[in-house]
């Protein structure tokens, strides 16, 4: 059987007047949920940092680092643009000073890993 109630908006207060509410409750916040799949090796930790990522020849591009644990970093960046294989990644605030790795990189974001100073070639 097909309805013809029309889909129009949705009425909140008629549809929480039906959902008991618990008395002096504040609204809880959504949380970020990150897939089950997502098994890393090392924790992340999430951050707000500007960085400043310099290349071997030179060119240097600002960028933010969103999350960062011991062995790397995913930055965003404010316009599109190609990073090398090997770059270096500087953060004064974290105290950040270190070699890296492009994993991955999409059109904003790229993923890094941080590779010790005498193996960069």
């Amino acid at each position: 059987m097909v309805s013809l109630k029309s889909k129009g908006k949705v009425n909140l207060r008629r549809l929480s007047a039906g959902l008991p509410r618990e008395e002096n409750t504040e609204p809880r916040s959504i949380p970020v949920l990150r897939p089950l799949s997502e098994k890393r090796r090392i924790a992340r930790k999430d951050l707000w940092c500007v960085c400043l990522i310099e290349t071997k020849g030179g060119e240097k591009r600002e960028g933010v680092i969103i999350d960062v644990s011991k062995t790397g970093a995913r930055v965003r960046f404010r316009s599109r643009g190609k990073l090398p294989r090997v770059v270096r990644i500087k953060a004064s605030r974290i105290g950040l000073r270190r070699f890296a790795r492009v994993v991955w990189q999409s059109t904003f974001d790229a993923g890094l890993e941080f590779v010790p100073d005498h193996k960069v070639g």
